[in-house]
């Protein structure tokens, strides 16, 4: 016969901690969605502008010149 036993963090969480908890990764989804709302303005840009900026391009081979 088996046994399995869970054995936890051996603290209970208090409600201050969950809400710092929750809190904490609130604000780790707002800078995410902060982060990923600036890339696609940038994104958005014209080319000459994202290059002066120094903004990597993903098609970088289309404006090569030969």
């Amino acid at each position: 016969m088996t046994t399995l036993t869970y054995r936890g963090h051996g603290k209970t969480h208090t409600s201050g901690e969950f809400h710092f908890a929750l809190a904490d990764y609130a604000h780790k989804l707002v800078l995410a969605w902060t982060r990923w709302r600036t890339a696609r303005e940038i994104e958005a840009m014209p080319f000459d502008i994202r290059k002066d900026i120094g903004w990597p391009s993903t098609d970088d081979s289309k404006h090569r010149t030969m």
